[in-house]
């Protein structure tokens, strides 16, 4: 249960950061690769309000360790680490290879030329990733309806509201009002691109978004 939970968590490539400082960062490969590193987590009071959703037991951490190296290893993924900071929080670490034949490279999540990398998110990726995982995982994923997944018009307080009434305002407020950290690097490291973006405006997305770093 909790390695696809955590599925669910990276795929909102995740989209459903909601730590304090959520990121995601990805540094070019010279050849057809990159490296990837993603961390995330949740407040004490969220984490429990997810593990009542999903019947997992609110006295165990929310992530397994050995469980999100094998959902890692399982996505193509190698050179994997993950290390478990808190009980509400996760790290991890993977060097994906040939980019432009892995499984998601139709959806365009992050694209590599010999001279930029770039990622990209929005409705397409998230439907995309969505129908990768089986029906257990989908269902944790459907728990958040989220705009840009369930094809919904919505502004970020009408989601809030939504979320609201389902989870309470607390686990609202932290969905919608925090932020994600983009990090883009060049394959020597001299290059970076930098950017946050608002969590309620990425999951209310209704157009795709792009960011792009050339080198």
């Amino acid at each position: 249960m909790k390695a696809k939970f955590f599925l669910i968590s990276l795929a909102a490539s995740a989209f459903l950061f909601t730590s304090c400082l959520p990121q995601i960062s990805i540094k070019a490969g010279n050849g057809d690769e990159a490296t990837i590193l993603f961390s995330t987590g949740f407040s004490q009071a969220t984490a429990r309000t997810l593990q009542a959703a999903t019947g997992a037991d609110e006295q165990a951490p929310l992530f397994n360790k050995d469980d999100i190296l094998l959902v890692l290893n399982s996505a193509g993924a190698s050179n994997t680490s993950a290390s478990i900071p808190t009980p509400t929080e996760i790290a991890t670490s993977g060097t994906l290879s040939e980019l432009s034949k892995h499984p998601l490279s139709t959806t365009e999540l992050i694209t590599k030329t010999d001279k930029s990398i770039t990622l990209t998110l929005g409705p397409k990726q998230i439907t995309a990733f969505y129908g990768l995982l089986n029906a257990d995982a989908q269902s944790y994923l459907d728990l958040m309806m989220v705009p840009a997944l369930i094809g919904e018009t919505m502004s970020v307080q009408e989601y809030r509201e939504l979320l609201a009434s389902m989870y309470g305002p607390v686990f609202a407020d932290e969905i919608v009002n925090g932020k994600l950290t983009i990090n883009l690097s060049s394959p020597n490291g001299k290059k970076q691109l930098k950017e946050t973006v608002s969590l309620g405006e990425l999951l209310c997305m209704s157009e795709s978004k792009s960011w792009s770093l050339n080198f």
